[in-house]
């Protein structure tokens, strides 16, 4: 197929790269954006206080090539804070977050723009999706092979995107049509906020999925999603670093979100009752032990009577 056509007054995909701390792959992300063979793009970065030379790098990038730019930060302020704000300074119809340690291969931009133009009703494209280690050997793939969520209604996306883990369509690649992302809010306030976005988004049209892997996803020990298994105050405030309580329930926010996302769903009050029977059955039951563990580590907390009210972001490259 050929290239989409340029527009003049904008860049047909906008680019946002969140990064704090992040200058250990962030070099080998923008080369990898500017190799792409969509070339009406524009690459913002934006910078969230980073302390380790990530701001240089990006600022080097930008000094480089026009279509890319910086925004800065006075101190951490959160992932969503810095997702969001990307989201607002995007000129482009379409937008995608990039992880600044993931890669996107040359023709990404390209299917997945292609795949939009080609299906209308979509409000995401996303391709398939290769696992990585820090130093860039293989480790495996997202279970992702033939993807079809055109043919379903709203209750067979998400139960779909929970069942298969399709996570990317958020945060891994995905393209998405940005007055859709806008109209529903950006990235919500919360741990797992792109889960909730993904349901939102999934009851109200289909994605549509390009069939090659495209997408670069690295996994190491620096990533916001470590904190999963440990305090409940850090992973909170990653997501709002102003939050003072001496104690957090992520997993209970997360799941009446979810549950909320798709109770209020625009549907018949059946398709609502059909999409949180998704969520219940592909989401909050597997996933019950973490609701166990969010009483389990306050409860330890508190019993310890560890209460810090200063909270330090800890070097992640993917929160980013």
């Amino acid at each position: 197929m050929d290239e989409p056509s340029i527009a003049s007054a904008a860049p047909r995909v906008t680019v946002g790269v969140p990064v704090y701390n992040g200058a250990r792959f962030l070099g080998e992300t923008l080369d990898a954006l500017r190799a792409q063979s969509l070339r009406d793009i524009e690459v913002i970065v934006a910078d969230n206080a980073s302390t380790d030379g990530s701001l240089e790098i990006a600022e080097k990038a930008a000094a480089e090539d026009p279509r890319f730019r910086v925004v800065t930060a006075d101190r951490n302020r959160g992932v969503p804070w810095n997702f969001n704000r990307l989201v607002d300074a995007a000129r482009a119809p379409a937008f995608m977050w990039n992880a600044s340690d993931d890669v996107a291969r040359p023709d990404h931009l390209l299917r997945c723009v292609q795949a939009l133009d080609d299906t209308p009703e979509a409000t995401i494209a996303f391709s398939r999706v290769v696992l990585v280690d820090a130093d860039g050997n293989r480790v495996g793939e997202m279970d992702d092979d033939a993807l079809d969520f055109e043919s379903l209604d709203p209750a067979g996306r998400v139960r779909l995107f929970f069942a298969r883990h399709v996570y990317q369509v958020i945060g891994f690649g995905g393209v998405i049509r940005t007055a859709v992302l806008r109209d529903l809010g950006r990235l919500p306030q919360r741990y797992g906020g792109d889960l909730e976005l993904a349901v939102r988004m999934a009851v109200r049209a289909p994605f549509v999925q390009v069939p090659e892997q495209l997408y670069v996803s690295r996994r190491h020990d620096d990533q916001t999603n470590k904190v999963q298994g440990g305090d409940v105050l850090d992973q909170v405030r990653v997501y709002r670093p102003d939050w003072k309580r001496p104690v957090a329930f992520p997993q209970w926010s997360l799941d009446g979100a979810l549950l909320r996302a798709a109770a209020s769903a625009p549907l018949s009050w059946p398709g609502r009752a059909a999409t949180v029977g998704s969520v219940l059955s592909e989401w909050a039951v597997p996933n019950w032990r973490l609701l166990a563990f969010d009483l389990k580590r306050n409860a330890v907390r508190l019993a310890r009577g560890r209460y810090e009210g200063d909270y330090r972001p800890t070097a992640s490259a993917s929160d980013e």
